[in-house]
């Protein structure tokens, strides 16, 4: 029985066993090409994002939470071990995702826990929209004669916002209220239900079951793992006992309150893999919905998130915090009928703003001229673009963290470099202003470690691979990103009932 089959039939039973870590090692080799047949099979497209989804907690890639249909999805399709996002918060993530621009380019980065604009305090917070000069991935598919739709769950996603571009079907309405991942699946499935048997679609589905305030745990799952909760003796700061507080039992009930659950970072991040593994119970039942119906076989389906999740490692947590690998590296999984791949697991660096120059080469379509990202496809027959295909010695950037343009990331396929002028942020969530501005840049070898523990520019001597790197990265840092003729910028209110659900998901300012 095929992987994800089985994983949908445990799914069924109520077994969440994760049933990662037989996927295979990355060799030196896995990034050799996607070849495309002339004639793909494929016909419509599903993009599915997880918001608020960190890469090293899904089970695929060894992560704790218990994620059986995604890893069996990736295990039978394309994983991506080292795909990133642009940014590490949803509007500037999701803006990228669907035009192919860095956030600098596109321009979508406000954050309403800035202060209100011209520091008037009692003006209504705004936020950026995105500009309808821009074309975006459902504007290129509806145009294509595919029939568009989306249902988000996140506010950041309403339609003021702009995102609803090209979506002849665009509902927003679960992003007032928290809309459990079942219920933007069903409605999902429901669409899709309503189409001509041979339309061509593009249905875009964002969750937002791992976001704050995580998922809801039962006082079993707390009693079974009392003991190892109690011995968490790490430091929680201010922050992480606000989190502490909101954590909901499955009743709705708080959790510190109805359990004896000992309040640690332990706890926090107990939550939020339950968080992630709702969400794949949700993935779970619209990919079993998905299968049953006719157009399934020539259907494309892209999975990933918008970002990651800092979980107190560095003495914050949230996101839109930082340009680390906590906030930036996302999973990745793709089901490309008519792909053929050397390797399953592909080991390059990619990011989301290739995620439409792919489709748009999948699909045989006129991608964007202002597009930078890349597709990771090259033609099986026929020239060779060279601004196609996956490449091992490849730059990606991330950047928009909120009120600071001028930070940014860039990386290869081992070392990251990241540039923070206006200073690291510290646990008490306050920038050393003066030490970003003598030591902006720190760097970090992925490969040895992942969790960005050692700066190896506070290593001195300097090794000299150290400085190869440096002096590498250093000097395409200003370059990775592309000049632009960014659109005006143009912004939209938040009414009371919007800025309330963001402050509920921890965004906002009182």
């Amino acid at each position: 029985m095929p992987r994800i089959a089985l994983a949908l039939l445990l799914l069924t039973h109520g077994t969440l066993a994760g049933c990662g870590g037989d996927l295979p090692e990355r060799g030196t080799d896995a990034c050799r090409p996607l070849h495309l047949e002339a004639a793909p099979p494929a016909a419509s497209l599903v993009l599915i994002v997880n918001d608020t989804m960190r890469r090293d907690r899904v089970g695929a890639y060894g992560g704790p939470a218990r994620t059986p249909v995604f890893d069996a999805f990736a295990g039978e399709n394309l994983l991506f071990r080292r795909a990133s996002t642009p940014a590490p918060w949803t509007k500037p993530a999701v803006a990228s995702l669907f035009t192919a621009l860095y956030p600098s380019q596109h321009g979508v980065r406000d954050d309403p826990r800035l202060p209100a604009r011209n520091g008037d305090a009692g003006r209504v917070r705004s936020a950026d929209v995105l500009a309808t000069s821009l074309v975006t991935l459902a504007e290129v598919l509806r145009d294509a004669g595919f029939r568009t739709a989306a249902f988000v769950s996140n506010p950041w996603m309403g339609r003021p916002f702009g995102f609803d571009q090209g979506f002849e079907h665009y509902d927003d309405g679960f992003a007032r209220f928290d809309a459990p991942g079942e219920v933007v699946s069903r409605a999902g499935l429901d669409w899709l239900a309503g189409l001509g048997t041979d339309e061509r679609f593009f249905l875009y589905l964002h969750y937002v079951d791992a976001h704050q305030p995580y998922g809801r745990l039962s006082t079993a799952e707390v009693l079974s793992r009392r003991e190892q909760l109690e011995a968490d003796r790490r430091p929680i700061s201010p922050e992480a006992r606000a989190i502490l507080r909101e954590l909901r039992t499955e009743g709705g009930e708080s959790l510190l309150l109805a359990t004896p659950a000992h309040p640690s970072r332990a706890l926090i991040e107990l939550a939020y893999d339950r968080g992630i593994s709702e969400f794949d119970a949700a993935l779970g039942s619209f990919l079993q919905g998905l299968a049953s119906h006719p157009a399934d076989a020539r259907t494309a389906v892209v999975i990933t998130s918008d970002h990651g999740e800092a979980l107190f490692e560095r003495g914050y947590g949230n996101h839109a915090r930082a340009l680390h690998e906590d906030e930036l590296a996302i999973p990745l999984a793709a089901r490309l009928p008519g792909v053929r791949a050397g390797d399953r697991v592909v080991d390059c660096p990619v990011t989301l703003i290739d995620v439409m120059p792919t489709i748009c080469h999948y699909f045989g379509l006129a991608c964007p001229a202002t597009a930078t990202g890349r597709s990771w496809l090259v033609d099986a027959q026929g020239p060779h673009d060279a601004d196609a295909g996956l490449a091992a010695d490849r730059y990606v950037a991330a950047e928009g963290v909120p009120g600071l343009p001028e930070h940014r990331a860039i990386r290869n396929r081992r070392f990251k470099l990241i540039y923070e002028p206006g200073g690291r942020l510290g646990p008490n969530l306050v920038r050393d202003v003066e030490a970003g501005r003598r030591y902006p840049y720190s760097l970090y070898d992925l490969d040895a470690d992942p969790g960005e523990t050692r700066n190896l520019l506070a290593e001195v001597p300097h090794a000299e691979e150290t400085e190869e790197a440096f002096a590498t990265l250093s000097t395409a840092l200003p370059e990775v990103v592309p000049p632009f003729d960014t659109p005006a910028p143009a912004s939209a209110p938040l009414d009371p009932d919007l800025e309330q659900r963001l402050r509920d998901l921890g965004y906002t300012a009182e």
